[in-house]
């Protein structure tokens, strides 16, 4: 509820309780509830198919019917490049798969957040990802003056799937907060922050989204 003289000009919660707004002539808050159990799912999905492929790179045969890794570690001595180097692949296989698709799991299974700006400070609060009992929270404020460009934008993509929500520049660092963040909401949210005096440029990408939306309703 919003406190005593502050008109709400917006509030919405969505069915699934997931997203929860509230846009007064004071502030705007955004509230983003999520079970760590779906993280925990996704965590363990994507370990297994990492696995999976780690064993499929360990067994499947070279090109031109070389060796196998497995074979090429079994038959050479220990400490010696035959088994040094493809081990060293090996390795590297996961670290490359985790440093592709961090941005997008972590946004496709985000944690519980939340985003709050008045005339003053913006402040963004976000659940430890790998916390699912949702009880160690990180947060960071920011003088609004500091905070640059704030958009609705493509915020993390892999293999044509596209996760919309806000962006923005503040501390020195691009900060992408409220993943799949949908375009009526965003385009409610951006402009109730340029009322407060955030920077909030101009941009079609909330327009050409919303028209999109309507089209398919």
């Amino acid at each position: 509820m919003a406190p005593l003289g502050h008109d709400v000009i917006f509030s919405k919660t969505m069915p699934d309780h997931e997203f929860h707004f509230e846009v007064t002539n004071e502030y705007v808050y955004v509230r983003r509830n999520v079970s760590g159990k779906t993280r925990f799912l996704a965590l363990a999905f994507f370990s297994g198919i990492m696995i999976i492929f780690m064993c499929l790179l360990l067994i499947m045969p070279g090109k031109h019917g070389a060796p196998s890794m497995w074979h090429s570690m079994s038959t050479a001595a220990f400490g010696s490049f035959g088994f040094l180097f493809p081990f060293f692949l090996l390795l590297c296989f996961p670290l490359l798969i985790l440093v592709g698709t961090k941005r997008y799991v972590r946004l496709a299974y985000p944690s519980d957040e939340s985003f709050r700006c008045d005339q003053s400070t913006l402040c963004i609060a976000r659940v430890r990802w790998f916390d699912i009992h949702n009880e160690h929270w990180e947060s960071s404020s920011f003088a609004l003056s500091d905070v640059q460009e704030i958009k609705y934008k493509a915020i993390a993509s892999l293999r044509g799937m596209t996760i919309y929500g806000l962006r923005l520049k503040a501390g020195g660092k691009t900060l992408r907060i409220l993943p799949e963040l949908k375009p009526v909401d965003a385009e409610r949210i951006l402009l109730a922050l340029k009322a407060l005096g955030a920077d909030v440029p101009d941009d079609p990408v909330v327009s050409s989204k919303l028209k999109n939306d309507l089209s398919l309703q």
